[in-house]
């Protein structure tokens, strides 16, 4: 079994879809095809945020920092919801352990970051959790985009860096590649929700552990119907159009196919990995279930060694406006505007 804790809106966001019922069955309560049990809990400072989950069980909800951000949120004050969560934390551990009545094998605490909520309590939330369980707790971390404002993005690269030190490893995708494609934030969100639930339905927590253990990786799936596909086409166009993270200045470590559904039109894994050392230098590790008779070829990808995600440019811009502060900064935003 294993358990999801989202943190912040993002975070809850994505733990409430893996709640929506499909029309044969629910997601979570039984994956497709990792046979996995997995139950959720979704934390928030903002009232709204949580009123807006459609699927999840209200018991399943919990409010925090009633009294110091009122419901509302914690206008991306990273400090004030680090010391939201510190205060409250038990409150979350309360409805942890009463949704996990047996110990889970593994912790995914799920975090947007660049906001307050998310970017503060998620690392407090994932020291508690491996105190109290003695499991593994890894994080999926999704960045914000360009668009969000330069405050969201320094919360999320100090953020970033601070979170990494939490987890026995992170997941990531990033807004900012989808929203430089053409995409409004608000289809970035839904499309990283969807790809996130269905990633997790393909690949098995056991090898998602094994292959992030210490490390960061970015993730991404696809489906394809019974075609005939190679390895190397199936992996490049993840790589280009379903994995949500930037590999210009990453130096990869390990790509992951994991394969569920119909193998029969599926080859060339030795080319595949061939492609990848010379493009990459990286290694290429495929991991197939065959499911005869099955309609689709479900493709889940991992890619180790993308620590670097941020690039010295970006860096260099967020290091430099850090002394700017926020009133200033949206000041000065304002003036830019005239």
């Amino acid at each position: 079994m294993l358990s999801l804790v989202g943190i912040g809106g993002a975070g809850c966001r994505i733990v409430d879809a893996f709640y929506k019922k499909e029309p044969f069955s629910s997601i979570l309560s039984k994956f497709s095809h990792t046979k996995e049990d997995i139950t959720g809990v979704a934390i928030d400072t903002s009232s709204d945020s949580l009123t807006s989950l459609r699927n999840i069980p209200m018991e399943n909800r919990v409010l925090i920092g009633k009294s110091r951000a009122k419901g509302h949120g914690t206008g991306a004050s990273v400090e004030l919801g680090r010391k939201i969560v510190n205060e409250e934390l038990e409150l979350a551990m309360n409805t942890i352990r009463k949704v996990n009545r047996d110990k889970p094998d593994f912790f995914f605490v799920i975090a947007g970051i660049g906001g307050g909520t998310g970017t503060g309590g998620a690392g407090i939330i994932a020291d508690r959790l491996k105190k109290y369980y003695n499991t593994p707790v890894f994080g999926v971390i999704i960045l914000p985009s360009l668009g969000e404002g330069t405050h969201y993005m320094k919360n999320a690269y100090s953020g970033f860096i601070n979170l990494s030190k939490n987890f026995d490893g992170v997941l990531v995708q990033d807004n900012n590649v989808l929203t430089n494609r053409g995409e409004d934030i608000t289809t970035s969100r839904k499309i990283i929700t969807t790809s996130t639930v269905r990633f997790f339905n393909t690949a098995e927590a056991h090898e998602i552990s094994q292959a992030v253990k210490g490390k960061v990786a970015g993730f991404g799936y696809m489906r394809v119907k019974n075609e005939s596909m190679s390895a190397k086409d199936a992996i490049q166009k993840l790589i280009r159009d379903k994995m949500y993270i930037n590999l210009d200045n990453a130096k990869p470590e390990e790509f992951y196919l994991i394969l569920r559904g119909n193998l029969n039109s599926f080859y060339g894994e030795n080319f595949a990995r061939e492609w990848i050392k010379n493009k990459y230098d990286a290694g290429l590790n495929i991991r197939m279930k065959d499911a005869s008779g099955s309609k689709n070829l479900d493709i889940a990808t991992m890619v180790t060694g993308i620590e670097n995600i941020f690039n010295v440019e970006e860096e260099t811009n967020i290091e430099k406006e850090k002394s700017i502060p926020p009133d200033l900064e949206d000041l000065l935003s304002d003036i830019q505007s005239l």
